[in-house]
């Protein structure tokens, strides 16, 4: 993962406790601003109707090789790796980010593991779990 230091040049000239200003810098700037490893993140959405459970991330640049799925031991595990470029660049300005990325999702016992399946399309990869039949409500017929 193509990670990078910076150092927070205000440092030297704010007095107090260093974790404070970092602190407050990484709330307003992002963890660039305070000398942090600014990480790739990947934004997910989960929810759930009344046949499935659903989870959606936003992986834009990852292709399907760059996706691994498992399911043990009820979590869900999603890896994604964007990869970098090729060749070496000299930017002024790289705030894209690169290198893999580990969502968990921790599911009920209700769910089909043989029935999880998942489809990436237009840098949104969406994953799908079924629930067990006799997990999903039932209505029930009144006399």
């Amino acid at each position: 993962m193509a990670n990078t230091l910076v150092t927070n040049r205000l440092r030297p000239f704010v007095p107090g406790p260093w974790s404070d200003v970092d602190s407050l810098m990484e709330q307003f700037f992002g963890p660039q601003a305070s000398g942090g490893i600014q990480a790739f993140c990947v934004p997910a959405s989960v929810w759930e109707d009344q046949a499935s459970y659903h989870v959606e991330m936003d992986v834009p640049g990852v292709t399907r090789e760059g996706v691994d799925i498992t399911y043990e031991k009820g979590t869900l595990r999603i890896t994604t790796e964007r990869q970098g470029p090729e060749e070496q660049r000299n930017g002024l300005v790289d705030e894209r980010r690169y290198g893999k990325v580990t969502r968990t999702v921790t599911l009920p016992e209700s769910i089909d593991p043989e029935s999880i399946s998942a489809e990436l399309n237009n840098g949104v990869l969406h994953v799908k779990v079924a629930k067990k039949p006799e997990a999903q409500p039932k209505r029930i017929e009144i006399k």
